[in-house]
Protein backbone atom coordinates (compact mmCIF):
# COMPACT_ATOMS: atom_id res chain seq x y z
CA UNK A 1 0.00 0.00 0.00
CA UNK A 2 1.34 3.37 -0.92
CA UNK A 3 0.66 6.25 1.46
CA UNK A 4 0.22 9.74 -0.04
CA UNK A 5 3.17 12.00 0.43
CA UNK A 6 3.09 15.74 1.02
CA UNK A 7 5.90 18.11 0.45
CA UNK A 8 6.81 20.53 3.20
CA UNK A 9 6.14 23.37 0.78
CA UNK A 10 2.54 22.29 0.19
CA UNK A 11 1.93 22.14 3.94
CA UNK A 12 3.46 25.53 4.53
CA UNK A 13 1.67 27.33 1.70
CA UNK A 14 -1.67 27.96 3.47
CA UNK A 15 0.12 28.85 6.69
CA UNK A 16 2.29 31.30 4.80
CA UNK A 17 -0.81 32.93 3.27
CA UNK A 18 -2.37 33.36 6.69
CA UNK A 19 0.83 34.83 8.08
CA UNK A 20 1.13 37.25 5.19
CA UNK A 21 -2.47 38.40 5.61
CA UNK A 22 -1.96 38.95 9.31
CA UNK A 23 1.18 40.94 8.66
CA UNK A 24 -0.58 43.48 6.41
CA UNK A 25 -1.15 46.69 8.38
CA UNK A 26 -4.81 47.52 9.02
CA UNK A 27 -4.31 50.89 7.36
CA UNK A 28 -3.59 49.23 4.01
CA UNK A 29 -6.48 46.77 4.05
CA UNK A 30 -9.72 47.60 2.25
CA UNK A 31 -12.14 49.16 4.75
CA UNK A 32 -15.77 49.96 3.99
CA UNK A 33 -16.35 53.72 3.96
CA UNK A 34 -18.36 55.19 6.81
CA UNK A 35 -19.96 57.96 4.71
CA UNK A 36 -20.49 58.71 1.02
CA UNK A 37 -17.77 60.43 -0.98
CA UNK A 38 -20.17 63.23 -1.95
CA UNK A 39 -22.06 64.55 1.06
CA UNK A 40 -25.46 66.14 0.42
CA UNK A 41 -26.08 69.86 0.46
CA UNK A 42 -29.15 71.46 2.00
CA UNK A 43 -31.51 72.90 -0.61
CA UNK A 44 -34.50 73.86 1.53
CA UNK A 45 -35.25 74.65 5.18
CA UNK A 46 -38.54 75.62 6.80
CA UNK A 47 -39.90 75.68 10.35
CA UNK A 48 -43.21 75.20 12.13
CA UNK A 49 -44.49 74.92 15.69
CA UNK A 50 -45.27 77.07 18.72
CA UNK A 51 -41.56 77.60 19.40
CA UNK A 52 -40.72 78.69 15.87
CA UNK A 53 -43.76 79.72 13.81
CA UNK A 54 -43.06 80.10 10.10
CA UNK A 55 -43.61 83.86 10.35
CA UNK A 56 -40.94 84.21 13.05
CA UNK A 57 -37.37 85.16 12.17
CA UNK A 58 -36.18 83.71 15.47
CA UNK A 59 -34.49 80.56 14.10
CA UNK A 60 -30.81 80.78 13.23
CA UNK A 61 -29.09 77.92 11.47
CA UNK A 62 -25.63 77.08 12.81
CA UNK A 63 -22.96 74.78 11.41
CA UNK A 64 -21.25 74.60 8.05
CA UNK A 65 -23.53 72.24 6.14
CA UNK A 66 -25.59 69.06 6.17
CA UNK A 67 -23.12 67.05 8.25
CA UNK A 68 -22.58 69.87 10.76
CA UNK A 69 -26.01 71.26 11.47
CA UNK A 70 -27.70 72.94 14.39
CA UNK A 71 -30.27 75.60 15.17
CA UNK A 72 -30.53 78.46 17.64
CA UNK A 73 -34.18 78.91 18.65
CA UNK A 74 -34.53 82.47 19.85
CA UNK A 75 -38.31 82.35 20.30
CA UNK A 76 -38.54 78.96 21.99
CA UNK A 77 -39.76 78.82 25.62
CA UNK A 78 -42.05 76.91 27.97
CA UNK A 79 -43.14 77.79 31.51
CA UNK A 80 -45.11 76.79 34.60
CA UNK A 81 -47.48 77.08 36.44
CA UNK A 82 -50.42 76.30 34.20
CA UNK A 83 -50.69 73.99 31.22
CA UNK A 84 -51.15 76.73 28.62
CA UNK A 85 -47.43 77.34 28.18
CA UNK A 86 -46.02 74.13 29.64
CA UNK A 87 -45.24 72.68 26.21
CA UNK A 88 -43.34 74.08 23.24
CA UNK A 89 -42.12 72.59 19.99
CA UNK A 90 -40.18 73.51 16.88
CA UNK A 91 -40.19 71.29 13.81
CA UNK A 92 -37.51 71.63 11.14
CA UNK A 93 -38.27 70.50 7.58
CA UNK A 94 -35.10 69.88 5.58
CA UNK A 95 -34.41 68.80 2.01
CA UNK A 96 -30.98 67.80 0.74
CA UNK A 97 -29.52 66.56 -2.53
CA UNK A 98 -26.15 65.80 -4.10
CA UNK A 99 -25.46 62.61 -2.13
CA UNK A 100 -23.52 59.73 -3.67
CA UNK A 101 -26.02 57.11 -4.88
CA UNK A 102 -26.44 53.95 -2.83
CA UNK A 103 -26.41 55.58 0.61
CA UNK A 104 -28.99 56.44 3.26
CA UNK A 105 -28.76 58.44 6.47
CA UNK A 106 -30.51 58.91 9.79
CA UNK A 107 -30.11 60.81 13.04
CA UNK A 108 -27.92 58.92 15.50
CA UNK A 109 -27.78 61.34 18.44
CA UNK A 110 -28.92 64.80 19.48
CA UNK A 111 -27.92 67.60 21.83
CA UNK A 112 -30.29 70.20 23.26
CA UNK A 113 -29.40 73.32 25.22
CA UNK A 114 -31.16 76.10 27.06
CA UNK A 115 -31.69 77.75 30.42
CA UNK A 116 -33.69 75.68 32.90
CA UNK A 117 -35.43 76.72 36.11
CA UNK A 118 -37.33 74.18 38.21
CA UNK A 119 -38.87 74.49 41.64
CA UNK A 120 -38.66 71.37 43.84
CA UNK A 121 -41.03 68.72 42.47
CA UNK A 122 -41.06 70.12 38.93
CA UNK A 123 -39.57 68.34 35.94
CA UNK A 124 -38.94 68.70 32.24
CA UNK A 125 -38.91 66.05 29.51
CA UNK A 126 -37.42 66.81 26.12
CA UNK A 127 -38.00 64.91 22.89
CA UNK A 128 -36.39 65.03 19.47
CA UNK A 129 -38.43 63.01 16.98
CA UNK A 130 -37.30 62.50 13.39
CA UNK A 131 -38.90 60.93 10.33
CA UNK A 132 -38.68 61.16 6.54
CA UNK A 133 -41.77 62.26 4.63
CA UNK A 134 -41.33 59.37 2.21
CA UNK A 135 -41.83 56.92 5.11
CA UNK A 136 -43.60 58.89 7.82
CA UNK A 137 -44.58 55.76 9.77
CA UNK A 138 -40.92 55.07 10.62
CA UNK A 139 -40.05 57.49 13.42
CA UNK A 140 -37.22 57.77 15.91
CA UNK A 141 -37.45 59.62 19.22
CA UNK A 142 -34.50 60.65 21.37
CA UNK A 143 -35.52 61.92 24.82
CA UNK A 144 -34.47 62.71 28.36
CA UNK A 145 -35.96 63.92 31.66
CA UNK A 146 -34.62 66.25 34.35
CA UNK A 147 -36.38 66.41 37.73
CA UNK A 148 -35.73 68.63 40.70
CA UNK A 149 -35.80 66.18 43.59
CA UNK A 150 -34.09 68.60 45.97
CA UNK A 151 -35.39 71.23 48.35
CA UNK A 152 -34.24 74.40 46.57
CA UNK A 153 -34.88 75.93 43.19
CA UNK A 154 -32.79 74.64 40.28
CA UNK A 155 -31.60 77.50 38.07
CA UNK A 156 -28.91 76.58 35.53
CA UNK A 157 -27.86 76.35 31.91
CA UNK A 158 -28.77 72.92 30.58
CA UNK A 159 -27.00 70.82 27.95
CA UNK A 160 -28.07 67.23 27.37
CA UNK A 161 -27.12 64.65 24.74
CA UNK A 162 -28.64 61.25 24.01
CA UNK A 163 -28.35 58.51 21.42
CA UNK A 164 -31.07 57.11 19.22
CA UNK A 165 -32.48 53.63 19.56
CA UNK A 166 -33.75 52.51 16.15
CA UNK A 167 -32.64 54.92 13.43
CA UNK A 168 -35.24 56.31 11.03
CA UNK A 169 -33.46 55.86 7.69
CA UNK A 170 -33.80 58.11 4.67
CA UNK A 171 -34.71 56.73 1.26
CA UNK A 172 -31.77 55.23 -0.61
CA UNK A 173 -30.12 57.96 -2.67
CA UNK A 174 -30.44 57.42 -6.42
CA UNK A 175 -28.57 58.92 -9.33
CA UNK A 176 -29.92 62.42 -8.69
CA UNK A 177 -28.56 62.36 -5.12
CA UNK A 178 -31.91 63.30 -3.52
CA UNK A 179 -32.24 61.98 0.04
CA UNK A 180 -35.82 62.98 0.75
CA UNK A 181 -37.47 65.36 3.22
CA UNK A 182 -36.28 65.10 6.82
CA UNK A 183 -38.61 66.32 9.57
CA UNK A 184 -37.19 66.85 13.06
CA UNK A 185 -39.48 67.92 15.90
CA UNK A 186 -37.90 69.23 19.12
CA UNK A 187 -40.43 69.40 21.96
CA UNK A 188 -40.26 70.07 25.70
CA UNK A 189 -42.91 69.39 28.34
CA UNK A 190 -42.77 70.88 31.84
CA UNK A 191 -44.67 69.16 34.64
CA UNK A 192 -45.38 69.74 38.33
CA UNK A 193 -47.90 68.39 40.85
CA UNK A 194 -48.87 71.84 42.10
CA UNK A 195 -48.15 75.51 41.50
CA UNK A 196 -44.38 75.14 41.19
CA UNK A 197 -42.50 77.45 38.86
CA UNK A 198 -40.69 76.08 35.85
CA UNK A 199 -39.04 77.61 32.81
CA UNK A 200 -37.08 76.41 29.79
CA UNK A 201 -35.81 78.75 27.08
CA UNK A 202 -33.14 81.35 26.58
CA UNK A 203 -31.70 83.85 29.00
CA UNK A 204 -29.33 86.77 28.57
CA UNK A 205 -26.32 84.49 28.02
CA UNK A 206 -27.73 81.15 26.85
CA UNK A 207 -29.76 80.52 23.70
CA UNK A 208 -32.09 77.59 23.23
CA UNK A 209 -30.43 75.31 20.70
CA UNK A 210 -30.50 71.86 19.14
CA UNK A 211 -28.04 69.90 17.02
CA UNK A 212 -27.87 66.40 15.53
CA UNK A 213 -25.33 63.81 14.50
CA UNK A 214 -25.92 61.43 11.62
CA UNK A 215 -25.09 57.81 10.89
CA UNK A 216 -24.72 56.50 7.31
CA UNK A 217 -25.13 53.07 5.73
CA UNK A 218 -24.98 51.68 2.21
CA UNK A 219 -28.19 50.48 0.66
Amino acid sequence: MHLPTFSSLSLLAPLTSVALAASIPLSTREVAPMAPIALPRITSLSYSGSGCPSSSPGVERTGAGFSDIGFRLNGFSASLPGIENANANCQVHLQATGCTSGWQVGIQSATVKGHLTLDPGASITWYLTSYWSENAAATNTISGTISNTGTSRMDEDMSRSANAGDVAWSPCAKGDGFLGILNVNFRVALDAPGKQYGYFGKDANTPTAESWNYVWRQC
